[in-house]
């Protein structure tokens, strides 16, 4: 999807965080992640999961060691920038599922003007991958974005991926174990979290929708639903429950929530089963 609108309209920078590439990692396990460093006060970190090719294209640019022919991101940034354009800012902008979704936002280049010789004033934000768009921003010098509302619900405290802190802390039996603990609980929720399937995820999109363009009686009928779904689906009202946990940093509460949230997962699969099973043999 691609949105062309007056340079500085589509970006209410309230509503995100500035972010920093702290690292990136190559784990057996987990695969290549990307560590966002989020200016949030609390130095929390985003990982954002990306493919092998994308890991190794945004080691190189940021490690500055040469190539050969240009590569991929290298192609997009030369042809960007012999049409006028460059990268101006990129934002991890929602999370669907358990899915982010990103934005890049081209301006016209520094200097280009306009066929009647007035300066360019358009910004162009097109939908991207995460990997694509931090990969542009390396190479355009770009700022980068994180909405406040995904980092509320996926960002870790930044001692949760230091390994030594961890180490020295359980070696030294110290006070700092709590933080590990703390971290633990935040990293199970996650986890548990993440095989679940929201079933407002739609009526939440569309929402959104209705509400930008307006069709406020719609938007009211969605939230409704939403609510309604909320009320009767007890896995979704624990979902919403741990994550508002977590947020506040009420660990041991979002820790009781999860063990009753994986147990009633459990008990709902199991009956699914032994429906399916009913009705192979009936």
């Amino acid at each position: 999807m691609v949105q062309t609108r007056a340079m500085g309209e589509s970006f209410d920078i309230n509503l995100y965080y500035e972010a920093s590439i702290q690292e990136v990692r190559s784990a057996d396990k987990e695969g290549h992640v990307i560590l966002l460093r989020l200016n949030d006060g609390h130095n929390s970190l985003l990982r954002v999961f990306v493919g092998e090719f994308e890991c190794g294209a945004l080691v190189k640019e940021m490690s500055k060691k040469p190539g050969g022919r240009p590569a991929t991101h290298d192609l997009m940034k030369n042809m960007l920038e012999a049409l006028g354009y460059r990268v101006t800012k990129i934002r991890i902008s929602a999370l669907v599922g358990n899915t982010y979704h990103a934005r890049v936002h081209f301006g016209r280049g520094r200097g280009i003007k306009t066929q009647d010789g007035a300066p360019s004033a358009t910004e162009i934000d097109i939908d991207a991958r995460p990997s694509d768009a931090l990969n542009l921003a390396v190479r355009f010098g770009a700022p980068i974005y994180v909405n406040k509302d995904v980092a509320a619900k996926m960002s870790l405290p930044s001692l949760a991926f230091d390994e030594r802190h961890v180490s020295a802390a359980a070696a030294t039996g110290s006070h700092a174990t709590a933080v590990p603990s703390a971290i633990e609980i935040t990293k199970s929720c996650r986890e548990e979290i993440l095989q679940y399937i929201d079933p407002t995820i739609m009526d939440k999109l569309q929402l959104q929708l209705a509400i930008a363009e307006e069709r406020f009686e719609e938007a009211s009928r969605l939230r409704d639903a939403i609510e309604k779904t909320l009320a009767s689906d007890r896995a979704l009202a624990l979902v919403v429950a741990i994550e508002t946990a977590l947020e506040d940093q009420r660990f041991e509460e979002a820790a009781r929530l999860r063990d009753e949230f994986k147990k009633h997962r459990v008990a709902q699969t199991a009956a699914e089963n032994q429906k399916e099973t009913s009705d192979v043999y009936e």
